[in-house]
């Protein structure tokens, strides 16, 4: 049996087209007025960040033991994946290399209404980053916006259509692919075999790609560019599965 979706508070921004949810572990997310989609999961957008993203990928572990790791993120959305595990990598010491690409980044006012404080522990570390965000314009020309936030931590947000991104190097590998799009009845033109294989060469070794959707549709064109895909329990009272991936040839 179906259960219903639950009615869930939402509240003005200072954008027409997005609202603020109040998700059921009381963190905020956004969603497009009008519509159905939504930057996180209504269940819990904290729980889903942290189990979907930092946990399914190996990331939460990897900055514990505090090793060295570069996380790619297509779809930056309200930023909370970015600065949570950001916020792992100064707690435990570890290096990281973030690079996120997005096409609409949304500025620090749209942001500062989903109560963000609640994300990170560091001190200072969401005001720092509100600082770097309002450093450029509300809606941003396409290009690479770099946030150096000491030696050993950096963050590039790429603004454009991630089917055009190329990496700053040619051998620039990831340690973990947060795939963070919108639904692929929303935004069907980056869950294809095409943009899924252009991912691979930029997988580094054990690398690996987590996303919220396990549909039928997804697995086939990730089987379909060359990876290898499992779906695993998803967040507590959240989706019931999620799908993790890596190179079919590891």
């Amino acid at each position: 049996m179906t259960m219903p979706i639950p009615i869930r508070t939402t509240l003005a921004t200072d954008r027409d087209d997005l609202l603020v949810q109040i998700t059921d572990d009381g963190s905020r997310t956004l969603i497009r007025a009008g519509t159905e989609d939504s930057y996180h999961s209504g269940c819990g957008a904290v729980a889903e960040s942290r189990h979907v993203y930092l946990q399914n990928s190996g990331v939460a572990d990897r900055l514990a033991a505090a090793e060295s790791i570069r996380v790619l993120e297509v779809g930056l959305g309200t930023a909370m994946a970015m600065l949570m595990t950001l916020d792992r990598a100064l707690v435990h010491q570890a290096s990281l290399h973030y690079v996120a690409v997005e096409t609409d980044w949304i500025s620090a006012t749209t942001m500062t209404a989903l109560n963000p404080q609640g994300w990170v522990e560091t001190p200072g570390l969401l005001q720092r980053y509100l600082d770097f965000r309002n450093g450029f314009p509300e809606r941003p020309t396409d290009g690479l916006y770099r946030w150096n936030v000491d030696p050993e931590r950096s963050v590039t947000v790429s603004v454009g259509d991630f089917r055009r991104w190329q990496p700053e190097t040619r051998d620039e590998k990831f340690d973990a692919v947060y795939f963070d799009p919108f639904c692929p009845d929303s935004a069907p033109q980056l869950w294809t075999p095409e943009c899924f294989s252009g991912l691979l060469p930029r997988v580094a070794p054990n690398g690996r790609l987590a996303t919220y959707s396990c549909s039928r549709r997804v697995r086939d064109a990730l089987t379909q560019a060359g990876w290898r895909v499992q779906r695993v329990a998803g967040p507590p009272d959240g989706k019931r599965e999620v799908l993790i991936a890596v190179p079919a040839a590891s």
